[in-house]
């Protein structure tokens, strides 16, 4: 049997990517640093793993695949979305969000990519942002780690794809259909955006994954850009 997981298996997109593996087959394992109480009728488990720890995520990985046999498919779905002034971002908070998105990435790959490499198979994708294309005012801290994450994956892609190791990094360019976009929104905005077809839903996300996973290698993707019909670009 072959395994799946997803670092950064929120209750939104994560999950949604988690219930997809699920349903193809394999055995999912979600790491989160807070993993939410496990629910009735889950068909994954989401164990509290910080990725900021090297350690804790090498022997994360060693378990799951003793217990469920090798990873198949890894998905970094870690973000850290803040937004500061330049003025207002401190060495602490510029370090602590390239930790949770940059560092915890390259945590994930040394963790995945060599166990994949020795078998000559494997997908590695990488969730990305409008961010780690461009910087925006008083997002200095989150594009400078998503931009981190992105090169990452570039490295990453041209060392293990000619071993056979997928890699991919997914631009999600707009809103995605959360309870925290909801309230960050407020009611209204949030209800003419979904009204208009302007937030990404995180089952087609899903998906979408799914068939970066299922490409041949004779056309692979590395990067993608996922944005709602109606967002204006």
């Amino acid at each position: 049997m072959a395994s799946a997981i997803i670092a950064g298996a929120g209750a939104s997109t994560g999950a949604a990517v988690a219930r997809m593996c699920a349903a193809r087959g394999l055995a999912v394992h979600g790491a989160r640093r807070r993993p939410p109480p496990q629910q009735s009728g889950d068909t994954f488990t989401v164990s509290a793993v910080d990725f900021r720890d090297e350690e804790s995520v090498e022997a994360f990985v060693a378990r799951v695949e003793e217990s469920s046999g090798p990873v198949a498919l890894g998905v970094h779905n870690i973000g850290a979305n803040v937004q500061f002034s330049v003025a207002d971002t401190t060495p602490q908070v510029f370090r602590k969000t390239w930790e949770l998105a940059a560092l915890s990435s390259l945590h994930f790959a040394r963790a995945l990519g060599a166990r994949m490499a020795s078998r000559g198979e494997g997908t590695l994708i990488f969730t990305g942002a409008t961010a780690s294309l461009r910087g925006a005012a008083s997002f200095s801290a989150f594009a400078a780690a998503m931009h981190a994450k992105r090169a990452l994956a570039q490295s990453l892609a041209r060392e293990l794809g000619p071993q056979g190791v997928h890699v991919a990094h997914v631009v999600i360019d707009g809103p995605v259909d959360t309870p925290f976009v909801r309230q960050l929104l407020g009611e209204e905005k949030y209800g003419l955006l979904k009204q208009r077809g302007g937030l990404l839903e995180p089952d087609a996300i899903a998906e979408h994954y799914w068939a970066l996973h299922q490409q041949p290698k004779s056309a692979w993707s590395f990067e993608s850009d996922l944005r709602p019909y109606a967002e204006r670009w």
